[in-house]
Order: C-alpha cells, then sequence, then structure tokens
C-alpha cells in the first residue's frame, strides 16, 4: 500500500491507520463478548419450593384430650370360703313347676316336673331328695286339693345336694289325671277343664302353672 498524499508526515497517518484497526478489533472482541454472556446465562435454575402440606391430621399437641375406648368387664366371681359349702338358704332356691304340655286330652298322661336351682353366687348344700319334693294338682282357683304325688308314691330318701350356682336339677314323673287322698284313697278320674300344678321342695312352693284338660 502506498502512502496517502497529505500535508502531514507518514509517519502520523500510519499512527492513525493502527489506531482505526485496533479500535474495530476492540468492537469486535467486545460484541463477540456480549453475544457469549447472553447465548451463555438462560434462566436460572428452578428452585424447589417448600413441600405441600400433608393431607394427614397433625399429631396432637400436648395437653390434647384422646378419647379412649371403653371396655366392660364382668366383676370376677366371688371365692366360695374353705371347708364344705354352706346349707342353702331360701333366698338361693329356686323351685319351678313345669307342665309337659298345656293342653292334654283327658285320660291321657300327663308329664309333670320339679325343678331346683341355685340363684345365688356361690355353692351351697341342700336337701331335695323325696322326702321333701310333692307336686300338687288343684282347681284353678287354688281351693280345693285334687291331687298329690305323695299320695300313692314312696316318700322315702334323702338327697343332699351340693348345688353350684345356676346348677338345675330336673325330677320328673307322669300323672294319670286321677285324683288322690292321703293313703291312696278315693281315687277318681278328672274331666275336662283348668287345673294348676304346684311344686314343693323342703318347704319352698313354686308359682303354680296352669293346664287344660280337653
Amino acid at each position: 500500500m502506498t502512502d496517502p498524499p497529505g500535508p502531514h508526515p507518514t509517519a502520523v497517518y500510519r499512527r492513525r491507520r493502527a489506531l482505526a484497526v485496533g479500535a474495530a478489533v476492540a468492537s469486535l472482541v467486545l460484541v463477540a463478548w456480549l453475544v457469549g454472556a447472553l447465548v451463555g446465562h438462560g434462566d436460572p435454575a428452578s428452585v424447589a419450593g417448600p413441600p405441600p402440606p400433608s393431607s394427614s391430621s397433625p399429631p396432637a399437641r400436648a395437653g390434647t384430650p384422646v378419647a379412649a375406648s371403653s371396655s366392660s368387664t364382668a366383676p370376677p366371681a366371688p371365692k366360695p370360703p374353705p371347708g364344705p359349702p354352706p346349707p342353702c338358704g331360701d333366698g338361693q332356691v329356686s323351685v319351678v313347676a313345669e307342665v309337659g304340655s298345656p293342653s292334654t286330652r283327658a285320660g291321657q298322661p300327663v308329664a309333670f316336673a320339679i325343678v331346683v336351682s341355685n340363684t345365688g353366687q356361690l355353692p351351697c348344700a341342700k336337701e331335695i331328695g323325696r322326702r321333701v319334693r310333692e307336686l300338687v294338682v288343684t282347681t284353678v282357683d287354688g281351693a280345693t286339693r285334687l291331687w298329690s304325688s305323695n299320695d300313692c308314691l314312696a316318700t322315702a330318701g334323702s338327697e343332699v345336694r351340693v348345688m353350684r350356682p345356676a346348677e338345675r336339677f330336673t325330677y320328673g314323673l307322669r300323672w294319670s289325671g286321677t285324683t288322690s287322698r292321703p293313703g291312696c284313697a278315693e281315687v277318681g278320674r278328672l274331666g275336662p277343664g283348668d287345673y294348676l300344678l304346684s311344686a314343693v321342695v323342703a318347704g319352698l312352693v313354686s308359682d303354680p302353672v296352669v293346664f287344660r284338660l280337653t
């Protein structure tokens, strides 16, 4: 390249060209740096936020009452005292009369029974033998005695039983539908109608039970 003509020395024009070239190079470097900075820095990485609240119930705070399940248990049964069981009191013994059928044809046998049980909470001893048991049939108003199991059947025999709580002792017979008197005299047959049956054990009398002969 030839030096341009001008009033200044050649060295001056050379310095000016060097400065112009340097300025152009510096501008290119600045532009390249700016482009690189813009391209290299994208969106900032997402920062994990706090975890979503749990759907489960929060723990109970101190002092918060908590409902407790309740269960009912039966009290323990009383223990019997040492030694043999004591005699049963009248309040511990239940005597019940039972009839096999509420209605029976006249002249047909009827099933009767005495049921003795201990209604107390402890075992006890009771005489419930044949000599202290009796079944009695009366008119429906209870005024007239018509038949007794002790009129014609043997009444001997002792039977002392140790009765556990709720234990039942049942004694049955079949009644032929006749009347009776002590010593088994004047036996007759009962006709259709309503009658009462009662049970007796050692002086304890059951509630009467109504039955019918048809």
